[in-house]
């Protein structure tokens, strides 16, 4: 006996199979996995609901869930049978690779120092950044604002006025002050 894993298994059922009919599907589903000494872990039944596309001149499909402990060999076994079945148009038999593994809480970071604008880097590493925009211009500390700040432009002074054009006058220039070119 080879080491049972967990597998999520996923069919979609004809929608004009009987109640009895999809009695008959999970039943076999189930003695599949008793005999290969795996467990149910869990069954859900999921209703008619539409397909996304046609699968095999269908557009609805009754959709079944089990979450299954189960070896190789008997997963083989569980695949061939729901391939053989009339009633099941489609389905899919994933590994679950994730479920033993726990949620993984990040403590809250404490700032050390009072500086918030957010011009240093937190990032460990050196070298060029992977995205583009996110150098120091960018603060990586405030995420809930609702746009970002380029803390050099928000500390700029105003802009300075450019020179004021000489008046114009109407009266024609005096030959003294015009230059010419000989």
């Amino acid at each position: 006996m080879s080491n049972l894993l967990k597998y999520d298994v996923i069919y979609i059922l004809d929608p004009g199979a009987t109640p009895e009919e999809m009695t008959a599907v999970s039943a076999k589903v189930e003695q599949i996995t008793a005999d290969a000494k795996g467990t149910v872990l869990k069954k859900d039944d999921w209703g008619k609901r539409r397909l996304s596309y046609a699968v095999k001149k269908h557009r609805d499909g009754h959709y079944i869930f089990f979450h299954l402990q189960l070896s190789t060999e008997g997963i083989a076994e569980v695949t061939r049978n729901l391939r053989l079945l009339e009633k099941v148009i489609k389905f899919s038999i994933v590994k679950d690779t994730i479920s033993h593994l726990k949620a993984k809480v990040k403590p809250v970071r404490t700032g050390k120092s009072a500086d918030t604008s957010g011009a240093h880097s937190t990032h460990s590493r050196s070298g060029p950044s992977r995205h583009p925009g996110s150098g120091p211009s960018r603060p990586s500390s405030s995420h809930s604002s609702p746009a970002p700040v380029n803390p050099t432009t928000a500390s700029a002074p105003a802009p300075v006025a450019a020179p004021a054009a000489a008046p114009v006058s109407s009266a024609p220039e005096s030959p003294s002050t015009t230059a010419t070119n000989p």
